[in-house]
């Protein structure tokens, strides 16, 4: 089985993500998405680049997936809030031939529709969580965006709660685990140790990975480099329960996003 995480950026980079769903979306069972943009009904690019129909656009270049979508801030384009019908969130895709137990989505941060202006402390965060019945045995995928505040991605009270709510969600749901997404922390933290300490395997501390935010990152926001916290190289984790046996995994320095792909290869 062949996961994918991948923060989208809302697609402000837009031919290069398309290319990149292209390639992998035949061999991939499952995509988990972050800083998704959805609607039925707009097909406009926003002011940022952002487009606000992306969910949509995936689903068309791969007609073998089916997708869930859980929304975060209606009318946001990764800056502000537009009057537009689209919303803001995290997104799974599976390929249709995966049968779905059950799913479920939650807050793990704040509410829906709480962002105050540009406080960014107010924007509320979501898990998505999807069971398959997979060769006989289950298999729980959650796809999860962490709040980005406050901006050193070190430990606070609210993020120390957003992993335990994962947790608690998801651990005690029969079968083996999977859980990935942009988790805005770093290694260290103590948010990320809470995970391991449940007995999932961090994947990007196990295969030694040096960043998951890429050289693409440093293009599209130079002044990171010299900002208050420096450039932070981590961000987004996958965690395995100790039951899944991994083949490969690779987090890929491609310019298809401000982050980079974790793709996860199982035997």
């Amino acid at each position: 089985m062949k996961v994918i995480s991948l923060n989208c950026y809302a697609g402000i980079v837009y031919e290069p993500l398309l290319d990149f769903i292209r390639e992998h979306g035949p061999s991939t069972d499952i995509f988990c998405f972050q800083e998704m943009v959805s609607s039925t009904t707009s097909g406009k690019m926003l002011p940022t680049g952002a487009r606000s129909n992306l969910l949509q656009e995936i689903l068309k270049l791969l007609p073998e997936h089916q997708g869930s979508f859980s929304g975060m801030q209606d009318g946001f384009d990764t800056q502000e809030i537009h009057g537009e019908d689209f919303c803001f969130g995290v997104a799974m895709v599976w390929k249709k031939d995966l049968q779905v137990v059950q799913q479920k989505d939650f807050f793990i941060y704040r509410g829906k529709n709480q962002l105050v202006g540009k406080d960014w402390s107010t924007l509320g965060s979501t898990a998505l969580v999807v069971q398959f019945k997979i060769d006989g045995g289950l298999l729980t995928v959650c796809s999860a965006h962490g709040t980005s505040y406050p901006s050193d991605k070190l430990d606070s009270p609210e993020r120390i709660m957003q992993s335990q709510k994962i947790l608690d969600e998801v651990g005690g749901l029969e079968g083996e685990k999977i859980i990935m997404g942009d988790f805005n922390l770093f290694p260290e933290t103590e948010s990320i140790r809470l995970f391991e300490k449940a007995g999932f395997k961090n994947l990007v501390v196990d295969h030694g990975i040096q960043t998951t935010r890429g050289s693409h990152m440093r293009v599209l926001f130079p002044e990171y480099e010299t900002g208050k916290y420096g450039f932070q190289e981590f961000a987004d984790y996958t965690f395995t329960s100790p039951g899944i046996d991994v083949n490969q995994f690779q987090v890929p320095d491609v310019p298809i996003s401000d982050h980079l792909p974790m793709i996860l290869v199982t035997k």
